[in-house]
């Protein structure tokens, strides 16, 4: 039977240390937004991983560095390469190095304006997009189908702003049946978060301006 869960309860490196201490033989696959990633396990060593691009310990690092998505470990007979060498100790502890030095980087950043805007009470998920549509990252388990809608709302707001001479607006709030969304822009990307459709806004705007500064 799989083992399946979701990396905000139980975080990566312990699912890693996890299967290696127990000798494991297994494929974990992490599902991240609309992403993808994969880490094989080989009588307890790490001996693969992807994501994206990136294959090997390359994959490993970037794999570290999710605050959340849904993982699911299964066991296999034979991983279909062996990308990584490194013992499976030494690989988490340069893993974790890797990603204080690049603290700064673009996905990094993302990712933490994604944790702290998780902690407003009544943000259910957050996705940011580029102009376009495309989403950068999200938290939601699924893909995001709506996001060529969400850049167009946002577009015709900011159209609509200008039409009656008043600035961009800093926030915009679309509600349908049982559903709330705000949107807001966050160094010229879209950023929606998904609410609970009972949330007050004028509670929360002002802590969710404050998560994006």
């Amino acid at each position: 039977m799989a083992l399946v869960g979701n990396l905000k309860d139980l975080k990566l490196p312990s699912l890693i240390q996890l299967n290696c201490m127990e000798r494991n033989s297994a494929k974990l696959t992490i599902e991240h937004g609309s992403q993808y990633g994969f880490i094989y396990f080989e009588g307890g060593q790490v001996v693969h991983a992807e994501f994206g691009q990136d294959i090997g310990e390359a994959a490993v690092t970037r794999l570290m560095g999710l605050y959340s998505g849904k993982f699911k470990v299964e066991s296999i007979a034979r991983p279909p390469a062996r990308t990584i060498k490194k013992h499976w100790n030494n690989l988490l502890l340069d893993s974790l190095h890797k990603l204080d030095d690049s603290e700064d980087s673009p996905e990094r950043k993302y990712n933490h304006l994604i944790e702290r805007l998780l902690t407003v009470r009544g943000v259910k998920t957050i996705s940011i997009l580029n102009r376009d549509g495309t989403v950068v990252t999200s938290s939601a388990p699924e893909g995001t189908p709506e996001n060529y809608l969400f850049a167009f709302i946002q577009m015709q707001a900011e159209k609509a702003g200008g039409a009656i001479g008043s600035e961009r607006p800093e926030f915009v709030s679309v509600a349908a049946t049982g559903r709330k969304y705000v949107f807001t822009d966050y160094n010229m990307l879209n950023v929606v978060l998904e609410m609970d459709h009972k949330t007050k806004l004028d509670m929360v705007l002002p802590l969710i301006k404050q998560a994006l500064k």
